[in-house]
């Protein structure tokens, strides 16, 4: 999908050249202002749209073809309903600076700002007609997953509760379900642990649920492989444990459990375990069909992070896309989309909260996005950036 923008560039833009890179200073980028990018990624953001919106301009402005995508993976947080049209409003705004057409929308699996579901924030969505699709139970469906991590406290009337929840939320025009959890690394302070076994009662139920009504599960699973491994030396424990356990096994049980159930696994592009890698997602798509992904690209020089976090398996290198990664989104173009990973938040929010800290990488993350896609071939661009999210969300 493409179409002619008019942007601005931006004058307190201040580009350096530092041994054939440029370095982007702006006072709008908050988080990861040592960001490095080549030229040619450097031309292929600004000049290409996705930089120039968020950046007050006063210069020459021309016509540009832009390849707008959509994002599947965006979360907007609020506690009341002034806080969440104030959210939906910021989503939109940074949607049109980074050439995003539609946004999938849904709530987190951890409470960074209370618990809350779709239900909050849809009037809000509603006032922007064709612009959001949104999926339903990372406030509702996973807290009940994580209070019954032992199955022994399962009843029926839970089992019955669920099930009805669920499919409540499909009949309200969900896509599917997320962001749902079976391992959630703590990565900044105040910022939950979660784990429960991915062959959990209820998420095979949920899987169930989701392959009757061709209906999405959206899964954020850091991967642990083998039977176990010690926790990244920079992650904090606690809250998060000393050992983590494999979940890669049972992954391929779930996937295995009804292969009608689409799973999107989140992420793809920057994990925190290093175990995510292009081998083991391309060696499971091969035996699961119904294996998808949401890819997360990160920039160049993430590592020089204000967190002190350490990412993996990152997609760009200063001369393209990595070969491993292009190998595999070349084979397995139809199970790839896009998905940024965005805490979309009202102003009033108070600094503190963990979804501020995370919040702070929402331009950087986007930026790589664009610049992911303006390296692929025009024809795989256009697949992983719009076809498989029209196709898997029903937009």
């Amino acid at each position: 999908m493409r179409t002619g923008l008019r942007r601005n560039c931006a004058t307190s833009l201040n580009v350096l050249s530092i041994g054939g890179e440029f370095v982007a200073h702006s006072s709008n980028l908050l988080s990861e202002d040592q960001m490095f990018y080549s030229r040619r990624d450097f031309l292929a953001v600004a000049f290409g749209g996705a930089l120039l919106g968020s950046l007050r301009a006063r210069a020459a402005a021309d016509f540009l073809d832009v390849r707008m995508h959509i994002d599947v993976h965006m979360h907007v947080i609020g506690r009341s309903q002034e806080q969440f049209d104030q959210a939906v409003a910021r989503a939109v705004g940074e949607m049109d600076t980074y050439g995003i057409a539609q946004a999938v929308v849904f709530p987190p699996p951890i409470p960074i700002l209370g618990r809350f579901d779709y239900q909050d924030y849809a009037p809000a969505l509603r006032r922007h007609p064709g612009r959001f699709g949104f999926l339903g139970g990372g406030g509702t469906l996973n807290p009940i997953i994580q209070a019954h991590r032992d199955p022994q406290t399962l009843t029926s009337a839970v089992r019955q509760a669920f099930a009805d929840q669920a499919t409540r939320m499909l009949d309200d025009g969900a896509a599917g379900f997320g962001e749902m959890t079976a391992l959630h690394l703590s990565l900044v302070p105040n910022h939950p642990f979660e784990q429960v076994s991915i062959t959990h009662p209820l998420f095979l139920l949920l899987t169930e649920i989701a392959a009757e009504h061709q209906a999405v599960i959206d899964l954020h699973m850091d991967a642990v492989t083998g039977t176990s491994m010690a926790t990244p030396s920079n992650l904090k424990v606690p809250p998060n444990p000393p050992t983590l356990q494999g979940n890669i096994d049972d992954f391929e049980r779930l996937l295995a459990h009804d292969r009608d159930a689409k799973i999107v696994w989140a992420h793809g592009g920057s994990d925190f375990t290093g175990n995510m890698t292009p081998a083991l997602i391309g060696d499971l798509m091969d035996r699961h069909s119904n294996l998808f992904m949401s890819l997360r690209p990160l920039p160049l020089r993430a590592v020089n992070n204000p967190f002190g976090l350490r990412f993996f398996n990152l997609m760009l290198t200063p001369d393209g896309v990595e070969p491993a990664w292009l190998e595999l989104l070349t084979r397995h173009s139809d199970r790839f989309t896009m998905g940024a990973d965005t805490f979309m938040l009202a102003p009033s929010v108070d600094p503190t909260r963990p979804a501020v800290t995370l919040s702070r990488g929402n331009q950087g993350r986007l930026i790589a996005a664009s610049i992911l896609l303006s390296r692929l071939p025009a024809s795989l661009a256009t697949e992983i950036g719009t076809e498989n999210a029209v196709r898997l969300y029903r937009l």
